[in-house]
């Protein structure tokens, strides 16, 4: 249960990511946006507010938009030494500060012609101004971190000189127009609590949680992950985790053949997104065991993320204390069995099993403790020394339910049982990566945004005169009809492709996508992915030279992020987005009595 409830606060978390996303797309598209809304402000205030001429109108158009632009710039300024100050940013705020006041001019006109009011109606122009500024508040409080003061000093300047700009000089005393100021003040007013309120919705575990989104967003939009990963590291725990490594060591073969190769588990999770802590881990593993290794998910979840790069570092040193178990130069033929929606595929070395786990295409979340728990005490009463448990997380999908739990186990005790029986020969293993790849397709995904730096990889194992490959995929999951794809198109070849898995490397997490990232395949073309598999396998098998292995694990002490960050951070957003709704309900009330009693 304790697990189940972890899933769903990182699910949670994970749903609020889509409010990152209301944002315009680029820099141009704000300045598209914020100069779009106040042409509307300067037009619909002129023409049914103000009722002025055209030639006032063809004044103060021109001068409104230009004096706007470079207040952009003065705001930039005046918020200097915030946590979280760019450019871009500036300019969002304005646009939908901007957009605040347009609704509120448009809304009053269309609310003058309901009810029947007088025509110069200019009230609606200083609530929007005020509206705006109220807006702005919120977000220099919270987004850039100025402090209520300095936020409250800063968050008229633009907007009453923007005023100042597009109004008629002989119409300044619309400014003091009790209806627009009295409304108006309610938002100002409304902007300030929800920002006291709101920063303080994490307490007593996060005792500001606007200062947690700051440091998330400089992670995210400026790559500084300082921050955050020292706050996650203050938080986090030790834990002691295991990984297990099964290494190929070459016994001769073909001049170009890499040796050793290695399928790496390590039971830790990669994450928590982007450049904060280990999201990038299998990259890390890659290069440390020689650009020649897979590194597989393993049964873990969020919890186990590691927090910082420094952490990182202390778990990658600890390897080198791995100890040997066993050695052997046989293995047997691969067994895969379907269940349901579970396709669970093992390859016995020796006593040792190894064993990957795919609900491809339906797709599931992390795999469960309680299988892997399920499966180790089934291997070791059959006798199995070592098993190596691989979550393929090769499609998108829901956290397992208990038919698909139960059919997963099925069919993987079904392999253990047949691959233990299975005789056993000497094999050959060859390794080819994207690198390897020739032809185009492979260059067109070098870089690609669905893929980690490791690229995608291949492991043929031939035994016994078949020659079978692991796919491998540097990436945060996949497209659910990818996996099948590629084996389909490696068919075609002499190679029996196995299996396609991925890392669920977070290194390529921070895109604006509502999941947060690309799985493989959904920015790529899916068959260059599927011909650049094929192509490796035929490396791989040319490559494939004769080998014995060695299973090796290593006990490390590392800080993990553990459950209760998350629940920490999921129960803040809960009590934020909750006090937000009330604010946010109460602003439209206000909103729509302004429309009825002015």
């Amino acid at each position: 249960m304790l697990a189940a409830k972890q899933d769903d606060d990182v699910s949670n978390i994970h749903r609020r990511w889509s409010f990152t996303r209301i944002t315009p797309g680029s820099l141009r598209s704000s300045y598209a946006m914020m100069l779009a809304c106040a042409a509307v402000v300067i037009i619909v205030s002129h023409i049914f507010h103000l009722q002025t001429d055209l030639l006032a109108l063809a004044v103060h158009l021109p001068l409104g938009l230009a004096v706007l632009v470079g207040l952009t710039y003065l705001d930039f300024i005046m918020l200097k030494g915030t946590p979280v100050n760019k450019m871009s940013k500036v300019v969002h705020v304005a646009s939908f500060a901007n957009l605040l006041w347009a609704i509120t001019v448009i809304v009053g006109v269309l609310a003058s012609a309901v009810f029947a009011k007088p025509p110069e109606t200019t009230g609606y122009i200083v609530a929007g101004m005020l509206l705006a500024a109220g807006l702005r508040i919120g977000i220099f409080v919270s987004v850039f971190g100025a402090g209520m003061g300095r936020a409250v000093a800063i968050c008229l300047v633009q907007p009453l000189v923007f005023f100042l700009a597009f109004v008629p000089a002989q119409s300044y005393d619309i400014i003091y127009d009790p209806v627009g100021l009295g409304f108006g003040a309610v938002f100002v007013a409304l902007a300030i609590s929800w920002a006291t309120i709101v920063d303080r919705a994490g307490r007593p575990e996060i005792s500001s949680t606007f200062r947690v989104l700051q440091a998330f967003l400089s992670a995210w939009t400026e790559n500084k992950p300082g921050g955050l990963e020292e706050y996650f590291e203050s938080r986090a725990h030790d834990e002691s985790v295991s990984t297990k490594v099964i290494s190929f060591i070459s016994q001769g073969g073909p001049a170009g053949s890499r040796s050793p190769s290695s399928i790496i588990l390590p039971d830790i999770h990669p994450g928590p997104f982007g450049s904060v802590g280990g999201s990038n881990l299998p990259y890390v593993l890659y290069e440390r065991f020689g650009r020649s290794a897979l590194v597989m998910h393993s049964v873990s979840d969020h919890s186990l993320n590691i927090p910082s790069k420094a952490e990182v570092e202390r778990y990658v040193g600890s390897l080198s204390r791995a100890v040997i178990e066993s050695r052997g130069k046989t293995c047997s033929l691969p067994v895969q069995h379907r269940q349901g929606n579970a396709t669970v595929t093992a390859i016995a070395f020796g006593r040792s099993a190894l064993v990957m786990l795919s609900l491809a295409p339906k797709g599931m979340e992390d795999v469960p403790q309680s299988v892997r728990k399920e499966l180790e005490s089934y291997a070791a009463g059959l006798g199995m020394d070592h098993l190596l448990l691989v979550d393929c997380h090769n499609a998108m999908g829901a956290q397992l339910d208990g038919q698909d739990t139960s059919d997963i186990i099925s069919a993987a005790k079904k392999c253990l049982d047949e691959a233990g029986k299975s005789a056993q020969a000497e094999f050959s293993v060859g390794f080819a990566s994207l690198a390897d790849a020739r032809h185009h397709h492979g260059n067109s995904l070098q870089g690609a945004h669905d893929l980690g730096q490791s690229g995608l990889a291949v492991m043929a194992i031939s035994t016994q005169g078949m020659t079978y490959a692991i796919g491998w995929a540097d990436s945060n999951n996949m497209d659910n009809a990818l996996r099948d794809k590629v084996v389909a198109r490696a068919k075609e070849g002499t190679t029996i492709m196995l299996e396609v898995c991925s890392s669920d490397t977070h290194s390529t997490s921070g895109k604006r996508t509502s999941e947060g990232y690309f799985p493989l395949g959904g920015a790529s073309s899916q068959d260059a992915i599927a011909d650049a598999y094929a192509e490796m396998c035929n490396i791989a098998q040319e490559r494939a030279g004769p080998c014995t292995y060695e299973v090796a694990s290593a006990r490390s002490e590392v800080k993990v992020m553990g459950e209760k960050q998350f629940q920490d951070y999921s129960g803040a957003l809960d009590r934020a987005m909750n006090i937000t709704k009330v604010f946010v309900g109460t602003t439209v009330a206000v909103f729509i009595a302004m429309q009825v009693l002015a």
